[in-house]
């Protein structure tokens, strides 16, 4: 009889409470795995982005076409970032140090060592060069997310939580 009380109170300690490790990787896995947009315009430029979600870890491809169609390649962008799940759909992203940047057609090439683009001169084609986030490595960004089945509609902002999402293409990803 005198166990009684402290098996109780192990009782509901070990099976009636939920610690936030396991919150935390609950709603980590639904975001786990590779997402990918539809070729989307802007600017008389197509893009493609792609975030993939393992861990904690944020990788983010995006691609850049020098068409409307994503048929013509103009440069690549590879980004490592962290993330945490919040409440409520909410993800905040920290910005890596460095990406890796890859000019994919002679235009960028020539583009990229006029301008200096990172900093760097010597660009080559197909050749991937370290980049720096400078003063923006370690900022935090807001994101609010939605799921849908296979569908992911994800607004972010780098000053204020997000609080509605514009379901736009190049917000809208699809599961691969």
């Amino acid at each position: 009889m005198k166990y009684i009380i402290p098996i109780i109170i192990l009782s509901f300690f070990l099976f009636g409470c939920k610690d936030d490790e396991d919150e935390t990787t609950s709603s980590t896995t639904e975001l786990e795995g590779t997402w990918k947009t539809a070729c989307y315009t802007e600017d008389n430029n197509s893009f493609i982005f792609t975030p993939t979600f393992a861990g904690n870890v944020l990788t983010i491809t995006d691609e850049k076409h020098s068409d409307t169609s994503c048929a013509t390649d103009y440069r690549l962008i590879e980004e490592s970032h962290t993330f945490a799940m919040g409440d409520g759909g909410k993800v905040t992203i920290t910005l890596g140090s460095t990406f890796q940047r890859t000019p994919q057609s002679d235009s960028a090439v020539s583009s990229y060592n006029t301008n200096n683009k990172c900093d760097t001169s010597g660009w080559e084609l197909n050749t991937a060069k370290t980049c720096s986030f400078g003063e923006d490595a370690g900022a935090t960004i807001y994101c609010l997310y939605e799921l849908s089945g296979t569908t992911l509609y994800m607004e972010c902002n780098n000053s204020a939580q997000p609080t509605s999402i514009d379901k736009g293409a190049r917000n809208t990803f699809t599961k691969q």
